[in-house]
């Protein structure tokens, strides 16, 4: 999932783009009451008990898209199109780890991916303090993220996020197209973590990028509550 959410999938091997930073976009977002599916005092004690297996997201599990969906669309004109962006990002990755990033990103979703031409910035939130992976395909907008933000019971919720990547409060970075580009947009699929001791019910609209270097550097724009 932002996966996730759209948060931290590192595909090693991606040229990080080294264009300037561009101008923020101001983000109309309202500072949110930080609320969470499961009670604080909980999630903390399971932080304290399954730490290695949250650090290394060993349990997390993604009830997206299943292979046979992902292989169809794959040899769809939008399916191509995809693994053509992501080869572009990473020209000398072999065709299997293609492959793999593909299937890794779909299977993010609970839908099939819309392809749309994007010329606006999109935004991705991180626990505050840290930075945005170059690597990283899992974006939305900020008129996603401010509907999540009013409707979820928190933005982990929405977004699937792991619990390695729910904070109280995160970082919002924006990045701009540097032309009109392909995004691919789906449904943040439902996830689980823990034997099913954490569950996410997804639904956010996620933007999918296969090819970072199409897109200018982050840009840290603000913060949002979870």
């Amino acid at each position: 999932g932002l996966a996730a959410a759209f948060l931290l999938a590192a595909a090693p091997g991606v040229r990080a783009q080294l264009d300037n930073a561009p101008m923020p976009v101001p983000l109309p977002i309202p500072i949110a009451a930080a609320s969470t599916a499961m009670p604080v005092q909980d999630l903390d004690a399971l932080r304290a008990v399954h730490a290695r297996e949250i650090n290394d997201l060993s349990t997390f599990k993604t009830a997206g898209l299943q292979r046979e969906a992902i292989d169809s669309y794959l040899d769809s004109g939008p399916g191509q199109q995809f693994l053509r962006e992501l080869r572009a990002a990473d020209p000398a990755a072999p065709a299997e780890t293609i492959y793999a990033r593909a299937v890794e990103q779909l299977a993010s979703g609970s839908t099939l991916p819309d392809l749309q031409p994007m010329s606006a910035a999109l935004v991705k939130i991180v626990p505050h303090g840290q930075n945005v992976s170059p690597y990283s395909p899992y974006f939305t907008t900020s008129a996603q993220l401010q509907l999540a933000s009013s409707q979820c019971a928190s933005l982990a919720d929405c977004f699937g996020l792991p619990l390695k990547s729910e904070a109280p409060l995160y970082d919002v970075y924006q990045i701009m197209p540097k032309s009109t580009v392909n995004v691919f947009v789906s449904q943040v699929a439902p996830t689980q973590e823990l034997g099913g001791l954490v569950r996410r019910r997804g639904g956010a609209q996620q933007y999918l990028l296969p090819n970072r270097n199409l897109w200018s550097a982050p840009v840290l724009i603000g913060t949002i509550r979870n």
